[in-house]
């Protein structure tokens, strides 16, 4: 996977976001993120091509 959050580009974000942190606070949330984006490739090639959407929820 290419390192595409690194330090760099979460301080930008956190700072459009409003944030000040540091790389210190940062380096955890980069492999966060990283290991985020790693889930969502793994649930994006479930194929679900012939599954048909869930029409109704309950909710107990």
């Amino acid at each position: 996977m290419d390192e595409v959050f690194d330090v760099e580009t979460l301080r930008r974000a956190a700072r459009v976001a409003g944030f000040a942190w540091t790389d210190a606070e940062l380096q955890p949330l980069r492999r966060a993120v990283e290991a985020s984006l790693r889930l969502l490739a793994t649930l994006d090639a479930l194929p679900l091509d012939a599954i048909e959407p869930t029409t109704q929820y309950r909710i107990l």
